[in-house]
């Protein structure tokens, strides 16, 4: 890997520009170069307006800022939900922004976990993200069930099989009720093949919920050839919507009047009904009716703000570019001399098969590497050996690639 080659690919690079939008650091030759973008997003510089708006109509304007206004608080849902459908292609009615991912997962689960006396498995990966698998577990004991009620996948080489999977679903799909997958496996990296998971779902009338938590802006997504029945994210990570930012839901809409079992609260209630406050709910005939609460106005600023830069950019453009800055990445890096005695990339190598994120596996003193890479650039550590490094097309650049491979490249060689 060569300086110059980094420098004529930035130069190339039509959405360049961008990264000079994001905050971070002073701005000075000491910032560390930030590869961690998997696990919290950088700051827009768009936000501070967008959250001092809002504050200002609250001063002015306070609960009246509901409803009137230059920028009626009611409408910010649908403004995001108008964005983020390009993301997942699906329609606006099959979205509501609510909440954080895990508390999601559970709401959906009420919905969409029904054992039967014979239907009473659950489909998980033995490693999937712990939140994912403490909602599953949670959700079993509800129902006086135990782990002996999951199907655990397990990986090969840290990569999961969809055939395998496939073949795991037909031979349990008397007993199966709901399989639970990531968009994309958090430790690994890989993009998992949905929707051949779900056609064989479909097929043994099988529920097929989705964590898209490492997925959603990271790879292109369409829910309607997917046809799966429900799925959460968040929005911190690849979305850049801040630390605890406002998740949001998908329920396929011919669930919408199907569903027997959901949490009610006052958001869920549809809106031209909502403040004659009935003592029984009329359900919002969407994927509104699983709110239930009013969202935090400013966390809505905050997604909006963020997913407008997507819009500006162009989700075409951001997902090209990610693609050949992660090959840039990968590249360097199988090209670091003897790499393969120190450390094995376990993300797939197929472009199709990965976003961002590549997942390396030292096979010794990981621990020691993470540190002294540390002093110079934000990466991810997972116990017990892997480091996961995301380069995130809107603020990261192929100069800051081949910083990085450089510097690993001087750690295992010198």
């Amino acid at each position: 890997m060569k300086k110059d080659d980094a420098l004529k690919m930035d130069s190339l690079d039509q959405i360049s520009w961008v990264k000079n939008e994001f905050e971070y650091g002073d701005g000075n030759k000491s910032d560390k170069i930030y590869f961690c973008g998997n696990s919290l997003g950088l700051q827009h510089k768009s936000i501070k307006d967008k959250i001092d708006s809002h504050l200002k109509q609250w001063k002015n304007s306070a609960v009246e800022s509901h409803f009137s206004g230059e920028y009626p608080w009611i409408e910010i849902q649908d403004k995001i939900k108008f964005i983020l459908k390009d993301f997942l292609g699906c329609t606006t009615s099959e979205l509501a922004i609510m909440n954080a991912l895990t508390v999601n997962l559970h709401l959906l689960m009420v919905s969409f976990y029904n054992p039967s006396k014979r239907k009473t498995k659950i489909m998980i990966e033995n490693h999937a993200f712990s939140s994912d698998r403490y909602v599953v577990n949670s959700h079993l004991k509800l129902h006086h069930l135990d782990e002996s009620s999951l199907i655990l996948i397990e990986p090969k080489n840290n990569i999961l099989d969809e055939d395998e999977i496939v073949e795991k679903i037909e031979k349990n799909k008397d007993e199966l009720n709901l399989v639970l997958l990531p968009g994309i496996q958090y430790y690994s990296g890989q993009l998992i093949d949905i929707k051949k998971i779900s056609n064989v779902c479909r097929k043994y009338n099988i529920i097929l919920g989705v964590d898209f938590a490492h997925a959603i802006g990271n790879v292109p997504i369409n829910l309607s050839d997917l046809q799966i029945d429900f799925a959460s994210w968040c929005s911190y990570k690849y979305l850049n919507s801040g630390p605890g930012g406002i998740s949001g839901i998908y329920v396929n809409a011919k669930h919408f009047n199907k569903v027997e079992r959901r949490l009610d609260g006052w958001w869920g209630n549809k809106l031209s009904t909502r403040f004659e406050m009935k003592k029984n709910i009329d359900s919002d005939i969407s994927a509104e009716g699983w709110v239930i609460s009013n969202p935090p106005v400013i966390l809505l600023d905050i997604h909006l703000a963020s997913l407008e830069i997507f819009k500006k950019v162009g989700l075409k453009n951001i997902f090209n570019k990610s693609k050949s800055l992660t090959k840039f990445l990968y590249d360097g890096l199988i090209n670091i001399k003897n790499y393969s005695k120190y450390f094995d990339i376990i993300t797939p190598e197929n472009p199709a098969k990965r976003g961002a994120q590549l997942s390396l596996y030292f096979h010794k003193n990981s621990e020691n590497i993470f540190k002294e890479l540390n002093k110079k650039f934000v990466i991810d550590f997972r116990k017990p050996n892997v480091l996961r490094v995301a380069p995130v097309p809107l603020y990261n650049s192929y100069k800051e690639v081949y910083h990085f491979v450089k510097e690993l490249d001087l750690l295992i060689n010198s």
